[in-house]
């Protein structure tokens, strides 16, 4: 007669340093990595860990979901363009593995060191203070900065509407309304204004502000405000200057070698180098090494 054998696994007792383990561990590495490492089936993780009160894999990670942390910053779900956007942006986001499924999570120090570098992308405007828990010191100055311009422009690519579009064409009719004084007027950013001058195709355009040339003193200011995570329109506004005139000379400190006006097609000796995007400390710091330096001032190239 056949001897019947137990199975290998069968009633298998769970040790202390089994639990132990499954607990420190839990939410951290996927359930599929526990079962190789004890020795057991998923669903045995799954049923030892219900049992043990570890709660959801999920919500054990040390880190939070990509939902989570858009719902802090903006208030709601913002999954699609904006954390797209942000991913494309370098945001440290990982995969966290809970059976067949799998979501993206995001350690708060990673997110912390990324953000500071990239400040320029984000808006805190709707940022609840110490949500995510313990905060650096800049992520309140970025806060009232965007609130400020949050107040002073409304919502970013806000809908134009068709009172607003009349009043556009009202005040340029004037001929006395520079881009600053249009964005104070209809709560619209100047690159935005500039925009919808021309899908409404109005021939007018806003009176330009006289050239002023800029200093050492607001060219400090411009990039130490850049760093701090200040919209252009408020540091336009600070420097006395249009937002676009203060972006186009931010850009220009970022690129001081890249002139399409003079160099795109009419001069076969420059070699197109890229765009630069660098912060405003470097650009200081390359300004400080460029003090006292001496250039050669060559023959202007004749146009053939």
């Amino acid at each position: 007669m056949r001897k019947l054998v137990d199975a290998p696994r069968k009633k298998k007792v769970w040790t202390e340093k089994e639990e132990a383990y499954l607990q420190d561990k839990w939410g951290t590495v996927s359930i599929k990595g526990l079962a190789k490492s004890l020795g057991r089936s998923e669903n045995a993780i799954i049923v030892r860990a219900q049992r043990l009160g570890c709660g959801a894999h999920l919500a054990g990670d040390t880190r939070i979901s990509l939902n989570q942390l858009m719902l802090a910053i903006y208030g709601k779900n913002m999954l699609g363009y904006t954390s797209d956007k942000l991913i494309r942006y370098g945001l440290p986001v990982k995969w966290h593995v809970v059976k067949k499924n799998r979501f993206r999570v995001i350690d708060i120090d990673a997110f912390w060191k990324w953000a500071e570098d990239n400040k320029s992308v984000l808006d805190f405007s709707r940022f609840e203070k110490y949500i995510l828990g313990a905060e650096p010191d800049w992520v309140d100055v970025k806060r009232k900065a965007d609130y400020k311009k949050l107040q002073l422009h409304g919502q970013h690519n806000a809908a134009w509407t068709k009172t607003e579009d009349d009043k556009l064409r009202y005040l340029l009719g004037k001929g006395t309304y520079t881009y600053s004084d249009l964005a104070t007027e209809l709560r619209h950013s100047e690159g935005a204004i500039k925009c919808r001058i021309l899908d409404l195709g109005i021939n007018k355009k806003p009176v330009r502000c006289p050239p002023r040339k800029w200093t050492e003193d607001e060219v400090e200011t411009l990039c130490r405000m850049v760093d701090e995570g200040y919209d252009f329109a408020l540091i336009a506004e600070k420097l006395n200057r249009t937002a676009l005139a203060t972006r186009g000379k931010y850009e220009r400190l970022q690129n001081p070698e890249y002139n399409k006006r003079y160099n795109r097609g009419q001069n076969e000796d420059y070699e197109y180098q890229g765009i630069r995007s660098i912060s405003g400390k470097d650009i200081l710091k390359d300004r400080e090494l460029m003090d006292g330096a001496e250039f050669q001032e060559l023959e202007p190239v004749a146009s053939k």
